[in-house]
């Protein structure tokens, strides 16, 4: 059969996109989705702790392997639902301790004691104290703590009164297990930061690390409504302190290509690097970023690298992880050779719990499969390739729903520019797909306002794996296999926009085979208004926004409501061009790639002019870019970018 004979070996033509050498033909983003080829191995004895009332949440935690004992000490900081800031219930952070690596776990009680502890100079005592980090040297064990006064609230956090306040504090101890004696000094109050970039300000998760000459503390922050999460450094001769003036390192403003929602905690060292994990807050949170630097370099804001964008972490379809890594990023350390790490999750009663995986440290991927999961909502993985197919062969093993697609069309982004994110309506229209289900199969194609169109249907066998083949005559009729045998043959064009994986809600695709045959091209895409205001971390109330105007290409759109203000796209490709409609309201703005001026756009003219292109700009070097448009007189609209991939 010609189903057998494909499989047996892949043509000139025919290319497999579920194997590692194509990993980065996949477009990642920290909402839209992420195909993961990342070969992390989850423990079979997971959880390690389940939350329970009235601390549901233990969503944050750090690993660490004592080079004294080789215990293993896990410490799990526990919150109420939802980061509720309950007096009768602080949060708080206990430590386990494993002597067989990670196989049992010991509880042994809270860091510190239930006593009234002030800080010099404050009010009110310490309650709560959830996240921690923690390193030896000098034959001392140094633990860096986020906390807050029991007057403090979420309405008051970032701007605290004189009588509450919240920060970083510092803790010391002969053994890993305390007790730990706190500094009567924090190392930093959010009392007491100056606002940087005028929006960043609360101090809490953060990692103490020593280095050749002094002490390091890598500190993440907020910015409230404006969305965007920051890392901050701080050194110091001493543990203690005092601590150098916050530097900001890490930000989604700055002139690079920089994932946007991204909060890094906790960090850890390796062969003289620090690497930075950083996850994504958007409504599906799997999408994480591996941030790298040289120890000794580590103040330096130009030295730190996106060692890895997405393809870093994949979840599993089982019940302990039903919300996919959930709070915090991963947390480990590497030992001979293996990256073990804790991570977070959330099970289908919305208990946080706490979990355990490893993979090699030299072989970060799988070689052969990727995953693409959706969780609170759906999740989408696109090749930045474009048809015609003549042929795709997908092998997968899957749960709930999944689609797979083809003359992709769709413009992209986030349904809004906050936490919380996920696809825009728009991106689940305008292509054509097989949707896969429990027991059913249908084909469809969805229109521009993702009204769908119903080809046809069947039922299929629920198997481990399922293999689909769907091949075109002509680019007009198909036929369509599924594990070996033909379930269906008609009309059906193929098209020339792309192909990818889309899961539902809590749906979750394995992916080992993702074969296509066919003269493929870069993909060209385009990303709505709306990335640009996240991608720059913007006050969505600064923007006025347009859902059904047709002076925008997609009749959608915004405008700042005054000067001065700015967006940027992160994009991946060689070439782009900026669209956006004209009038005589709109002023000037310029345009930024990476960190040097490309040039000036003048938005504004006598009479008003639909969207059309207004600059574009070729032959990029490099994969990954930021282009920044930056008001220098008036008010500026925000259309889109389309982009021509590499």
């Amino acid at each position: 059969m010609a189903f057998l004979c494909c499989l047996s070996g892949e043509s000139m033509d025919s290319i497999d996109f579920a194997t590692a050498a194509w990993k980065d033909a996949w477009l990642r983003h920290p909402v839209l989705g992420d195909a993961s080829f990342d070969a992390f191995v989850h423990a079979p004895g997971n959880p390690v702790w389940r939350g329970a009332p009235p601390y549901e949440w233990p969503v944050n935690g750090f690993l660490f392997e004592d080079p004294v004992s080789s215990n293993w000490y896990l410490y799990v900081g526990h919150y109420c639902t939802g980061y509720a800031i309950k007096p009768e219930a602080p949060s708080y952070c206990t430590v386990f301790r494993s002597t067989d690596k990670g196989q049992h776990w010991e509880s042994l009680g809270p860091i510190f004691p239930k006593d009234t502890f002030f800080f010099e100079g404050e009010v009110s005592p310490l309650s709560h104290w959830p996240d921690i980090s923690i390193t030896y040297a000098d034959k001392r064990y140094h633990l860096c703590y986020d906390w807050c006064t029991e007057n403090t609230t979420w309405q008051n956090a970032a701007n605290p009164p004189a009588d509450t306040n919240s920060g970083v504090g510092y803790a010391w101890a002969d053994s890993p297990e305390g007790p730990f004696q706190r500094s009567p000094k924090p190392i930093a109050t959010t009392r007491t930061q100056k606002p940087i970039l005028g929006k960043y300000r609360r101090l809490y998760a953060s990692t103490i690390i020593r280095r050749e000459k002094d002490w390091l503390v890598l500190t993440l922050t907020d910015s409230g409504p404006f969305f965007g999460w920051a890392l901050l450094g701080m050194t110091s001769e001493k543990p203690e302190g005092p601590y150098t003036e916050a530097k900001l390192l890490l930000h989604p403003e700055a002139d690079r290509y920089h994932p946007p929602l991204l909060e890094f905690f906790p960090a850890f060292t390796h062969e003289g690097h620090i690497y930075a994990p950083a996850t994504s807050v958007a409504l599906n949170r799997n999408y994480q970023g591996l941030f790298r630097v040289l120890k000794e370099q580590a103040m330096d804001p130009a030295a730190w690298e996106l060692y890895e964008a997405g393809s870093v972490w994949h979840a599993e379809p089982v019940g302990h992880e039903y919300c996919g890594i959930w709070g915090q990023t991963f947390s480990g350390f590497v030992s001979e050779g293996i990256l073990n790490v804790m991570f977070p999750s959330r099970d289908s009663h919305g208990n946080g719990t706490i979990n355990l995986a490893s993979r090699s440290w030299d072989m970060p991927y799988r070689e052969q499969g990727f995953t693409v999961s959706g969780h609170d909502g759906p999740s989408l993985a696109l090749l930045k390739k474009s048809g015609p197919a003549e042929r795709i062969m997908l092998e997968v093993c899957l749960t709930g729903t999944v689609t797979l697609l083809w003359n992709y069309t769709a413009p992209l982004g986030p349904d809004k520019p906050t936490s919380g994110a996920s696809l825009h309506p728009f991106t689940l229209s305008r292509f054509s797909g097989l949707e896969l289900t429990v027991g059913a199969w249908s084909l469809m194609e969805t229109g521009i306002k993702g009204d769908r169109k119903t080809i046809a249907q069947g039922m299929r066998e629920n198997k481990d794996s399922t293999v689909i083949e769907l091949t075109w005559t002509a680019g007009t009729s198909a036929t369509l296999a599924m594990d070996g045998k033909v379930a269906w043959s008609g009309e059906l064009p193929c098209g020339s926009g792309s192909m990818g994986l889309l899961t539902a809600a809590h749906s979750h695709a394995t992916v080992n085979r993702f074969e296509v045959k066919g003269s493929l091209t870069p993909l060209r895409l385009s990303w709505l208004y709306i990335e640009a205001l996240l991608d720059a971390a913007q006050n969505q109330a600064q923007w006025e926004e347009y859902k059904d105007d047709p002076s925008f290409r997609f009749g959608c759109g915004a405008i700042s409501r005054k000067p001065g203000l700015q967006v940027k796209w992160n994009i991946e490709g060689r070439s782009f061009t900026l669209w956006a409609p004209k009038g005589p309201k709109y002023g000037i703005a310029d345009v930024y790639v990476d960190d040097a001026k490309a040039g000036v756009v003048d938005y504004s003219s006598s009479t008003s002019m639909g969207s059309a292109p207004i600059f574009t700009l070729e032959n990029l070097q490099g994969p990954r870019h930021a282009v920044r448009i930056q008001s220098t007189v008036g008010c500026f609209p925000v259309d889109c970018i389309e982009v021509m991939c590499e």
